[in-house]
């Protein structure tokens, strides 16, 4: 599938069921087709370190896999894989005649006003809301297939180090001060990885790592009657492998970004309550690590992503308020975890 390819089908609005306008979000490695009922998400033929879409057999296998995986928490959302077949020189999404030339993921259109990321930035957001999402969250948790060696001390280092490579980006545009702490962090985490070795390896033997979302961050929940989290990570099972403290930290750094820690902790309350996961005192240490190296993460794809950005100086200027609240957070979530271990 070529960007001429997906033009044509949206001119032609060669999809499977009548519609208005067809709208198109573009990511670096999907494009996504809204309609007026449903969502085509078709991935766009890459190969990374992290990631292979690079053949038609690849891609097909790849969107039964986010089907599947999907399912566990949106499973009304999630309808099903179809092909994109060649109809008299066009391609349609859903044709009959011919070989496939490419496969979509076929996804109803949910209400995109109850997006929980518009509603935290309208300050919609209620504790029940946060509260009926952890219900739903421990739950999945409880019931997700362990991962035994899925989280290793080498793995987090090696992850969280390689902000590195954007240090020189980040002193030349927010200052020597932000890439002082990048870079004293940097040194610091070491230590104390090395002190939580063995506990990493003890929660690893006990259960605690599960093959879980990997992406769970506000823009990719709908906050409805029964909270619907999609867009798992897919691709890669290695980013879905993790400590179930690592999972809920994403969520609870990204609610303390909209300057919600009142709602962070009803959810971790509520959460921990159904799913008790901290046994002991150097648990709650760690789950302030992974939320400092959840930041770390946003951090630096933020900063790739605005290296390679071309786009409007209004969406550079927004991805550059966003890097500067996770620099906040970060710093934050470091000298509260320095102060705990004096």
């Amino acid at each position: 599938m070529t960007k001429e390819d997906l033009n044509r089908i949206i001119n032609a609005k060669a999809v499977p069921y009548p519609t208005g306008e067809i709208s198109l979000i573009e990511t670096h490695i999907s494009w996504v087709l809204l309609t007026d009922s449903y969502v085509y998400k078709i991935k766009k033929p890459l190969k990374f370190s992290f990631l292979d879409f690079s053949t038609l057999e690849q891609r097909r296998l790849c969107c039964e896999q986010e089907v599947a995986l999907n399912r566990r928490l949106a499973p009304e959302m999630y309808l099903g894989v179809l092909p994109v077949v060649s109809e008299d020189g066009t391609p349609a999404i859903g044709g009959r005649g011919g070989e496939p030339v490419d496969y979509v993921v076929w996804m109803r259109r949910m209400d995109e006003s109850r997006q929980m990321d518009l509603l935290m930035e309208r300050g919609l957001v209620e504790k029940r809301d946060v509260e009926g999402l952890a219900l739903v969250l421990a739950e999945f948790h409880r019931k997700a297939p362990k991962v035994p060696g899925g989280t290793s001390f080498e793995e987090l280092l090696e992850e969280f180090t390689d902000i590195s490579t954007v240090i020189p980006f980040v002193n030349k545009h927010f200052g020597e001060e932000a890439s002082a702490l990048l870079e004293t962090v940097n040194r610091w985490v070491p230590v104390f990885l090395e002190g939580a070795r063995g506990r990493i390896q003890e929660r690893d033997r006990g259960g605690y790592v599960i093959d879980g979302h990997g992406d769970l961050h506000c823009r990719n929940i709908f906050l409805l009657d029964t909270p619907v989290v999609f867009d798992c990570i897919e691709f890669n099972e290695d980013l879905r492998s993790l400590d179930m403290l690592n999972e809920i930290a994403f969520l609870c750094m990204d609610l303390e970004r909209y300057g919600r820690g009142d709602l962070a902790a009803v959810f971790t309350g509520r959460y921990l309550a159904n799913n008790p996961i901290m046994d002991e005192e150097t648990d709650q240490d760690l789950f302030l690590f992974y939320k400092m190296y959840r930041a770390n993460v946003r951090i630096k794809v933020s900063c790739i992503h605005q290296m390679e950005e071309t786009g409007p100086s209004v969406e550079r200027k927004k991805e550059e308020d966003l890097i500067r609240q996770y620099l906040v957070l970060y710093q934050r979530y470091f000298r509260e975890l320095e102060s705990r271990l004096d």
